[in-house]
């Protein structure tokens, strides 16, 4: 079986780090893996804004979900971030399939 990379301890100091940097009102909660976060800002208005003060540039989005969001994802301080956000650019309708 492979190792599993990291450990949950420096993933934790991640987290400290991590609200220490952006503010922790700005953070409704954080998910915590072994080699990975995923942060849930509290209004998520504001996902794109701690994105970039991170320094995490990628962005997909996912558009056919209700509510649509982006989720930007990257690596800050040898953890893989992922930030959820307000969907860019245009809302478009989610069409049902034909019955």
């Amino acid at each position: 079986m492979a190792t599993i990379a990291g450990n949950l301890a420096d993933s934790a100091t991640g987290v400290t780090m991590l609200l220490a940097e952006i503010g922790d009102a700005r953070v409704k909660w954080v998910e915590v893996f072994r080699d990975h976060l995923v942060v849930h800002p509290t209004r998520r208005s504001e996902g794109a804004a701690i994105a970039a003060q991170l320094g995490i540039t990628v962005a997909t989005d996912y558009p056919a979900t209700r509510p649509g969001f982006t989720m930007w994802t990257g690596c800050w301080n040898d953890l893989d971030l992922y930030v959820y956000g307000d969907l860019r650019g245009s809302v478009r309708e989610v069409r049902a399939w034909p019955t």
